[in-house]
């Protein structure tokens, strides 16, 4: 879930700017590429149709810092070959004001009570002694203050939407003048975070909160599968924090599992024999026995990681 766009929130006189590039409790996992072995595999996998149809799927990192490009040669060679672009979202042609239409309609609480005042005991604790509460998040529901919270921590260490994967892919299928496809809508991605129940929202809250003190070392684990395609590590990496907190698995369920199906779904009936498809999802997408490249599979896709 991307989208790196500049968010105005406005309410009572409250006025807040953040970057909506962020995504459910993983926004550690939109990580910059380092140096690695030539040898290393790639977080990008070919799937190829029993009927000759092929597409190259990449694991996204949204928010990423300038020292990612240029990217790697087995990368740009698919991205090459492609007549299609496929993305989660087209960001960058998303209406002006859109997001910050569904962050006024669904992102601002209509209790007038503050957000510490409208959490669980555990939650408001947890928040007000982490030092992350500003006053300006006071009228925003907990799943906002949350994905404020994830951003701006993200910033802090050198991550910016502006060098994602998504918008770099985005830019350069319009420089060559190739279509673009999307896997979601606005509303769907949207919906995940606004459809939240408040029991939800608020673990999902604390949550975010009591992992920010492990950030970067989260942050350096992400960054070493990723950048390695340690699959078996990234998916370590990417599981612990809803191990960690069993009560999230509704929404582990909401915001990832049941997107990967419906994903896999969409991506089987773009596939053509004669248009190579190069598809950019978040990298969390892709790690598990329920992904979307497991979904392929069983599809009767071969599925090979470059």
């Amino acid at each position: 879930m991307n989208f790196p766009r500049e968010l105005s929130l406005t309410e009572s006189g409250m006025s807040r700017k953040i970057s909506a590039g962020v995504v459910f409790l993983v926004a550690v996992l939109w990580l910059a590429g380092v140096a690695a072995p030539l040898e290393a595999a790639n977080f990008l996998w070919r799937v190829t149709a029993k009927n000759g149809g092929q597409a190259y799927i990449l694991g996204s990192i949204h928010l990423a810092h300038s020292g990612i490009y240029p990217l790697r040669d087995p990368i740009m060679r698919a991205f090459d070959q492609a007549g299609t672009l496929v993305v989660e979202i087209d960001t960058e042609g998303l209406p002006q004001g859109a997001l910050n239409g569904y962050v006024a309609a669904h992102g601002l609480s209509k209790d007038p009570r503050p957000l510490p005042d409208r959490l669980s005991p555990a939650t408001r604790e947890a928040l007000l002694l982490s030092g992350f509460y500003r006053p300006e998040m006071a009228g925003t529901r907990p799943w906002l203050a949350a994905l404020t919270i994830q951003l701006a921590a993200m910033r802090q260490y050198g991550f910016e939407p502006e060098y994602g994967l998504d918008k770099y892919f985005i830019g350069e299928a319009r420089a060559r003048g190739l279509a673009i496809r999307e896997l979601e809508t606005l509303d769907e991605q949207m919906g995940m975070l606004t459809t939240m129940s408040d029991e939800e929202a608020d673990l999902f809250l604390r949550s975010v909160v009591l992992e920010m003190d492990d950030l970067p070392e989260t942050m350096r684990a992400f960054l070493d599968t990723w950048n390695g395609g340690d699959v078996t590590g990234f998916t370590r990496v990417f599981f612990q924090e809803y191990d960690k907190y069993p009560e999230l698995a509704p929404l582990l369920d909401k915001i990832i599992i049941r997107r990967n199906e419906a994903m896999a779904v969409k991506i089987d009936r773009l596939l053509g024999r004669n248009n190579i498809c190069f598809i950019v999802v978040g990298a969390g997408h892709l790690v598990g026995d329920r992904s979307v490249l497991a979904h392929l599979a069983a599809r009767g896709y071969v599925v090979t990681q470059l």
